[in-house]
């Protein structure tokens, strides 16, 4: 009976040797690929300046930075008011100061033009309205499952009623991005965008999402939480993009260039312009860890 089953995993010893032994590393020669053009131009509702880039991408294996396109004429129209901002390029953006006012207002569309190349390129979209933050908690927690012991800041917030508002939440680290914490895409509080839970308070995963269990805070810590309005279209390509930026793993899909709202009006043209147009209403609220 020994030999028996010693025979029977004979096969699964010689396919995991099979997988730990045959690595072998293979230097590609590819093809160096077009230098695609792309927009990151988001557009608030906060005083200050605003600014939008406009990059040529460096190829995929390359450690290079992306090349700023400095001779494009950039413009944003307040369709809704009937007024343009012109954009001028500097250290490597184009930007625009709206000093102590914005150029964002809450229900006004908005339209991107571009002139560049010898052609025109635009992208529109509406400034959405936003929720308010009720608060943010701390409270200072044992190891438990898997979460590190440490302080762990709670989101505290609802959806406003009366339509589905998107949402996309990025939460802060004494002054920068905390990476240990995913950005969030949320409907009305929620992962779904069905209007069932319009006017509710924003379900445990939204709540909880601005600590990471294996990364709590500590004290003295500045935590702050930002909450951005998105119109739908903008709330359904940013989830394109975060799936792309979680993209990995032996079932990871294969990626693509994520699709654009940026059109280019010679129609006939095969000149493209990729990334996106965007407005945003802005809430924060920060809070001072203490054990």
């Amino acid at each position: 009976m020994r030999i028996k089953s010693f025979i029977k995993y004979i096969p699964i010893v010689l396919l995991a040797f099979s997988f730990a032994s045959c690595t072998k590393v293979i230097n590609l020669d590819l093809p160096t690929g077009e230098a695609l053009p792309y927009v990151d131009a988001w557009i608030t509702d906060q005083s200050g300046v605003q600014t939008i880039k406009f990059l040529k991408a460096t190829n995929y294996l390359s450690s290079n930075d992306a090349v700023p396109v400095s001779d494009a004429q950039i413009s944003v129209t307040d369709i809704t008011a009937g007024k343009t901002y012109a954009f001028s390029y500097q250290n490597g953006a184009y930007t625009y100061d709206a000093g102590s006012k914005s150029i964002g207002v809450r229900g006004h569309l908005y339209k991107l033009n571009i002139a560049w190349s010898g052609q025109q390129f635009e992208a529109t979209d509406t400034l959405k309205r936003n929720t308010t933050i009720d608060s943010l908690t701390s409270e200072y927690k044992k190891a438990e499952n898997g979460d590190k012991e440490g302080d762990y800041v709670k989101l505290w917030a609802h959806d406003v009623t009366g339509a589905v508002d998107y949402y996309w939440i990025r939460t802060y680290l004494n002054g920068s991005l905390d990476y240990h914490v995913s950005d969030m895409l949320s409907a009305d509080g929620t992962f779904n965008d069905d209007g069932l839970s319009d006017g509710y308070a924003f379900i445990p995963p939204f709540r909880d999402g601005v600590t990471a269990g294996d990364h709590p805070y500590q004290k003295g810590d500045q935590v702050k939480v930002l909450i951005r309005s998105l119109s739908r279209d903008s709330w359904k390509f940013m989830q394109q993009v975060l799936d792309q930026l979680a993209n990995d793993g032996l079932f990871s899909k294969v990626m693509h260039n994520v699709p654009t709202n940026i059109k280019n009006l010679q129609s006939d043209s095969k000149l493209k312009v990729y990334g996106w147009f965007g407005t945003t209403a802005e809430i924060s609220q920060s809070v001072t860890v203490h054990d």
